[in-house]
């Protein structure tokens, strides 16, 4: 496979996206209606990891949780349409704090 730093692989998962990130490498996100899809580059680096993520590999737990956490509230985020620290409709701001 040749080396196409534009080409990215989706990743539904978020424990795997999170062990990536763990890892070091930059997880991307993408809003599909009201999904979120990781994007991961394809590299070798990255198929390398997938590979050692499906052979259970050790980890600290605190730095595995903490890269979780990282990783969800950005998907929270993008999910809810807080990009960029900003609100897709000025109605979602309202109804979501004063539930």
């Amino acid at each position: 496979m040749k080396n196409n730093p534009h080409q990215k692989i989706p990743i539904f998962d978020i424990h795997q996206a999170a062990f990536l990130n763990l890892r070091g490498l930059p997880v991307g996100l993408e809003k599909h209606g009201s999904r979120v899809t990781f994007m991961l580059p394809a590299t070798p680096e990255t198929y390398q990891l997938l590979a050692e993520y499906s052979e259970n590999p050790k980890v600290g737990l605190l730095e595995f949780v903490s890269a979780l956490r990282r990783v969800r509230s950005q998907m929270l985020s993008i999910r809810d349409g807080h990009e960029n620290g900003k609100y897709e409709r000025e109605g979602d701001r309202h109804d979501k704090f004063n539930r």
